[in-house]
């Protein structure tokens, strides 16, 4: 996911001696990523100055980036008190509100931003972002084309256009404008040396599948590697160890290469991402055949169900491998397990958690270890997760590793997306272009996540009737 673009502003003209000194030097340890020590300088400097709007807005801009959205809504609320027309913290205000998932607000403080600087690019990408989010997705890929007309540069705009374009379904566009990705700083995976591949024949050549975008967009793109190895190719799929032990196992993947790891003995690379259009893959010609992975024999774990459950269901509700994130802005489309209270009173469940990192203490702090399994806590790699995932009935989960390996599995797994979803998961379907054992439930902008979970409920109640 692209980073919605803040706006910084220089010191406006209460900034004079001492005060401006303290002020670069919060500026320096902002730039370094000091956010604690920024913070107590803007702090000090809002004590001597509190009639200064710049200041408000620097402080709850490193508020946000530390993660304190509340807190920099604040700031940014009273920064605009101060100065009411000051288009650049409106876009920050809808940034700090997009982190709270306060998307409807979100897109009003963007439509102002633009409403008072039409022709800033930024402003239109940031509401382009937020417009998405709501699934007014028409609206949010014209606040792309704008910007990109004011500053046809615009990297971070052309992705963000690309992206909404596949999520549309225009995946000749969409992946042919995404190679754009390549022109931002550290977004270019390919090895130094080594041609590209261009789509010319592959007979008794080794190919490299530079990683990129993330594990679960390389469980994803990992069924390519049989049109590669069909066209008479020796496979290397770069990943990062975690991934290793999974991949390894893959019919049609003859090697891994952990990342930064010498690339000795390749004749071309491709991009993950590139594939697509390498391949000519659109969504009617998707190769949607599953499984095309299995969970490795060696060292699989042995998972504990028990014999009166009517349903062993995996649970995961923050969409990073690593898990919740501890600092910085919260994740767009992670949930909270009191999000699925209702799914924990069906007696005929057993819940299991493959929640990993921070999440997976959720289960002890609200005192549920006698309803939910703890598993994520002793998942090591991803083919621990999907050795697990293999003896389950059903995975219930958000945008995440674990829903592409459920579904690269050929498992029943219940995706539950938000507004904006990512772009593999297209528009407005139930089903999944990619897998064919995915149900997709969507919460629209006015639904809380508990109220998705209720029609989560409904539906394995439904399943477990279906069974009985």
């Amino acid at each position: 996911m692209i980073t919605p673009q803040n706006t910084g502003t220089e010191p406006d003209a209460a900034h004079t001696g001492q005060t401006r000194h303290i002020y670069e030097r919060a500026l320096g340890h902002h730039r370094a990523g000091r956010l604690d020590e920024a913070i107590k300088d803007y702090t000090s400097l809002v004590h001597a100055a509190p009639m200064s709007a710049d200041l408000y807005n620097n402080l709850g801009v490193a508020l946000r980036a530390s993660g304190r959205a509340d807190a920099a809504v604040a700031c940014y609320r009273r920064s605009l008190a101060l100065r009411p027309g000051a288009a650049g913290v409106y876009t920050n205000l809808g940034n700090a509100l997009r982190d709270l998932g306060e998307a409807a607000r979100a897109v009003e403080a963007h439509r102002r931003a633009v409403k008072l600087a039409p022709k800033s690019p930024k402003a239109l990408f940031n509401a382009g972002l937020a417009l998405r989010d709501v699934d007014q997705t028409n609206a949010a890929l014209e606040h792309f084309n704008r910007a990109i007309k004011l500053e046809p540069t615009y990297v971070l705009a052309r992705v963000e256009h690309a992206r909404t374009l596949l999520r549309m379904g225009d995946w000749k566009r969409g992946f042919k404008e995404l190679e754009i990705r390549f022109a931002l700083p550290g977004r270019d995976p390919r090895r130094k040396g080594k041609p590209t591949w261009n789509g010319s024949p592959l007979q008794d050549k080794t190919i490299l599948i530079n990683f990129e975008s993330g594990e679960g967009m390389a469980v994803l793109f990992s069924r390519f590697a049989a049109a590669l190895k069909h066209m008479g190719a020796k496979v290397v799929m770069e990943c990062p160890v975690h991934m290793a032990h999974l991949f390894s196992a893959a019919p049609d993947i003859d090697d891994t290469l952990n990342l930064g790891a010498p690339a000795t003995g390749i004749d071309v690379q491709i991009p993950l991402l590139s594939l697509p259009a390498r391949l000519g893959i659109q969504v009617d010609n998707l190769p949607a055949e599953t499984p095309y992975l299995a969970a490795p024999k060696f060292g699989a774990r042995t998972l504990d169900v028990h014999p009166q459950a009517c349903l062993a269901v995996g649970l995961v509700w923050s969409g990073g491998w690593s898990g919740r994130p501890s600092g910085g802005p919260p994740r767009i489309g992670d949930m909270k397990l009191e999000d699925l209270d209702e799914l924990l009173s069906i007696p005929d469940l057993q819940l299991v958690s493959l929640e990993r990192g921070q999440g997976a203490s959720d289960i002890q702090n609200l005192g549920m270890q006698s309803l939910i399994q703890q598993e994520g806590a002793s998942i090591m790699d991803v083919a621990d997760l999907a050795s697990v995932i293999d003896q389950l009935d059903l995975v219930i989960c958000v945008d995440s590793v674990a829903a592409h390996v459920a579904g690269a599995l050929g498992k029943p797994v219940w995706l539950l997306a938000p507004p904006g979803a990512d772009w593999c998961w297209l528009l407005d379907r139930e089903d999944s272009s990619w897998y064919p054992s995915m149900r997709i439930f969507r919460k629209r902008p006015d639904q809380s996540w508990a109220d998705l979970v209720g029609t989560v409920r409904e539906a394995l109640v439904d399943v477990i009737k279906g069974a009985a």
